[in-house]
């Protein structure tokens, strides 16, 4: 399918112009592309594992599983200081702050040790494999595809409430069908994708005060934040802890109304 191959090689090149990059020239921002394109990639693969049996999806995706997760345990320190710098009195955690960047550093030595020229020669050769089964799918099984998880996002919708897990578990179904709806759909319709991305930015912005949270509860109860800085980091776990309820209840509130159809 030419939408598909197109679609495809556009994730295949942005992917290999990221990794490819001087890793001076890395940015927090270039962690958060490779990211979004691998999430792309992904949600592509689910599509592919739909339309043809010849496609190992778990084969496939090992090699970028491998950085995505390198790179999102270096996003996720880079987030945790940018949430932080936003909160009240954040110069009392300078040691705090030290400490992340020192976990950053020695993530990003991992990820560069992991994507090294042979890394990139090999992600290459398993393109090359993919391209004849992107080719091949059709587009009657696409649009089955894509009507399925369409039934299945909305089924989901129709809750009247969400626990915290199913939030988790809605959010990447969500994430998933945006992607691949996107390849088929035409630029009259953005409107219609914008409104639907909008519930999904609401429970990206949420997940990221979870990891957040969660990291902060971790440093609060090892040895590795000074006794001064360990009731600041308490009170800032309060407050965003207080913001991430809002937001929980703001997106449940926001399901009811929304649609796929």
């Amino acid at each position: 399918m030419k939408a598909l191959k197109t679609y495809f090689s556009k994730r295949k090149s942005a992917i290999n112009l990221i990794l490819e990059k001087c890793p001076k020239s890395y940015i927090p921002e270039t962690f958060h592309s490779l990211r979004v394109e691998i999430k792309k990639m992904n949600a592509l693969f689910d599509l592919l594992n739909y339309c043809s049996k010849k496609f190992k999806r778990k084969k496939n995706y090992s090699p970028f599983k491998l950085i995505f997760k390198q790179a999102g345990r270096i996003r996720e320190l880079q987030i945790e200081q940018s949430l932080l710098t936003e909160q009240p009195n954040s110069h009392l955690l300078q040691a705090y702050y030290s400490h992340l960047k020192k976990l950053e550093t020695k993530e990003l030595k991992r990820f560069f040790a992991i994507v090294n020229k042979s890394f990139i020669r090999k992600l290459k050769k398993r393109y090359n494999k993919i391209i004849p089964l992107v080719t091949k799918a059709s587009g009657k099984r696409v649009n089955q595809y894509i009507d399925k998880k369409r039934r299945a996002i909305t089924k989901l919708m129709c809750k009247t409430k969400f626990k915290k897990m199913q939030m988790h578990t809605f959010r990447k179904r969500l994430k998933t069908y945006l992607y691949n709806e996107k390849i088929l759909i035409c630029e009259s319709q953005n409107q219609t994708l914008q409104n639907k991305n909008i519930l999904s930015d609401l429970l990206g912005e949420w997940h990221d005060y979870e990891v957040v949270i969660d990291h902060l509860k971790k440093g609060i109860k090892s040895n590795k934040t000074i006794p001064s800085e360990t009731k600041q980091l308490q009170v800032t776990k309060a407050i965003l802890t207080s913001k991430r309820e809002l937001l929980f209840n703001k997106i449940n509130a926001t399901l009811p109304y929304q649609t796929l159809l």
